[in-house]
Order: structure tokens, then sequence, then C-alpha cells
């Protein structure tokens, strides 16, 4: 889940950057020997020229195994507006994908940007316990310094859904991975 808003302007070559780096080390996975049937989905938020009504989001590309379509689709993303729904676009992710009903699985969302976590009618807490009681973990990826989305409850976010809170700000690396 990508903020696409302009205020990413300075960090979304770097936020594409590090979430292939997690899709591309998800792809090496081995479970009990073998490699993982991985599938990615990709979602942008925050573009105003996305559709008001549905949270200024988009679904990309649904659950796929495809890699190379979420490559191409994920570095094709330019930013443009400014109104960023964390709460909304977790909501959507965990309702309107075909997520595995297995407990076995791993299913695990990545969501990344810089504006408060708290944005929108959508509570975030609301979405990522939601997100946990189906077996989804929540990791997210603030776009600043990492005291700020402290802050601004990224760190929350991740802690209310048994994930990992990460920052990256650019040029340096990202931290907590």
């Amino acid at each position: 889940l990508l903020d696409t808003s302009n205020s990413m302007d300075g960090l979304i070559d770097q936020a594409k950057t590090q979430l292939w780096k997690i899709v591309n080390e998800l792809a090496r996975a081995k479970r009990d020997g073998k490699s993982i049937n991985l599938q990615v989905a990709l979602y942008e938020y925050g573009k105003d020229g996305l559709p008001k009504g549905e949270g200024y989001l988009r679904m990309i590309a649904p659950l796929t195994v495809d890699l190379d379509r979420i490559s191409d689709e994920l570095f094709k993303l330019k930013t443009n507006g400014g109104s960023e729904f964390c709460g909304k676009v977790i909501q959507e992710a965990v309702s309107g994908l075909q997520w595995s009903k297995s407990s076995e699985e791993l299913k695990l969302i990545f969501i990344a940007g810089n504006e408060p976590f708290t944005q929108g009618t959508v509570n975030y807490q609301t979405a990522c316990r939601a997100a946990i009681s189906k077996g989804i973990i929540v990791n997210t990826i603030f776009c600043g310094a990492f005291q700020q989305g402290v802050k601004t409850k990224w760190k929350d976010g991740a802690d209310l859904a048994d994930g990992k809170y990460m920052n990256i700000l650019s040029p340096r690396k990202m931290r907590n991975w």
C-alpha cells in the first residue's frame, strides 16, 4: 500500500525501491525447504486524481503470483495530490483481497507513507485490529524521521497488528527491517 500524494515527492522512488526489496526477500523464502507460493497485491492511496468516494485509493493489482506485473506497476507510480487515508486503504486491502483462509499461510500488509496515520474517516486502530483478527500482519514504513513516525501513529498501527514499524529517510537506508 503506497502513498502517492505530493508530500511523497522526495521519497517516492526510495519507498518503491524498499517495497520491491521486501518483495524480493519474500520471493526467496522457503518453507520446509521448498519455495513458497508468493502472492502480492498493489494499492496506491493519497492521490487526489483517484475517486474521492472510494477514499482516494486504487487497487492496481489483486493478489497475483505475477511479480513482473507488480514491479512494472509499482515503478510506474507517480505522485499527485494529498488525501492520505491509511485506515481506509488497510480496510480495503483486508476486505477487498482474496486472502487465504488458512492459518498456515503468512499474510502481510506493508503500508508506506509520510503523513499522520490517523487521517480519514476510517480509524486506523479499527482497520489494524480487523487485519490481525483475520491473521493479517500490518507492517508500517514511515517515510521520514523515526520519532515523527512514532508521534504520528505509524508505530502504533504496526504494534496493533503484530507488525514491524520501519522508517526510511532519503538518502539513508530503511531502519528496523
